[in-house]
């Protein structure tokens, strides 16, 4: 649903305006919309694993549960995104405090990892193990592409519908896919001590 009449040229002027609500999509024609409270569980999920990401990681804040990413739009139209978890790097500490948001814009250095736990929506269980719903494009193809263009260096992926993790790899400026199930090793180029089974991090049981 539309949240405001305004339309905002830019996504700097979007940030400046000091709107109310949190759960906020700026779209190319400038309309914002307001989307639902995440689900719970994945809510879960994504905390669970950020408080395992932090502790491999001198500085804490550098893991982010609450920062935007300005991005091409592609499929949706939306123009940020708000991945469920973000690893940054300190000179985006230093950035955001002077723009005195929790945004990445365009121009600034690609975060080091963005992962998103999908999103249920209003499909039937049965409608969501086929490809080509809108949750699955969001995450798989959408997604995929403006975090791609931003040269990230790993995306994640945790799709408890389809009970699997799949993880982006940057690679020659193109991302690889690898998919991990059940009792497989979820591996990760940026943490190469994190020992996590899909089933692990499917079901939250992390730290």
């Amino acid at each position: 649903m539309t949240f405001t009449s305004t339309r905002y040229k830019t996504y700097r002027e979007y940030l400046a305006s000091e709107l109310p609500a949190s759960n906020l999509r700026l779209l190319s024609n400038g309309e914002v919309i307001e989307l639902p409270p995440e689900d719970r569980e994945n809510s879960f999920i994504a905390e669970e694993l950020t408080e395992r990401l932090k502790r491999l990681l001198p500085n804490r804040r550098l893991v982010s549960v609450s920062t935007e990413i300005e991005v091409q739009p592609v499929g949706d139209s939306r123009v940020n995104r708000r991945p469920d978890l973000s690893v940054l790097r300190p000179e985006h500490l230093e950035l955001m405090n002077a723009l005195k948001k929790n945004a990445v814009l365009i121009g600034m250095p690609p975060p080091l990892l963005v992962a998103e736990v999908v999103s249920p929506g209003s499909d039937s269980p049965q409608e969501r193990l086929r490809h080509r719903t809108e949750n699955y494009l969001r995450d798989y193809e959408w997604k995929r592409q403006q975090y791609e263009w931003w040269q990230i260096a790993e995306y994640w992926i945790i799709d408890r519908h389809r009970q699997q993790i799949v993880i982006f790899m940057l690679k020659s400026d193109t991302y690889e896919e690898q998919i991990y199930k059940g009792a497989d090793t979820v591996k990760s180029h940026l943490f190469p001590t994190l020992q996590l089974s899909a089933n692990q991090l499917l079901s939250g049981n992390i730290i």
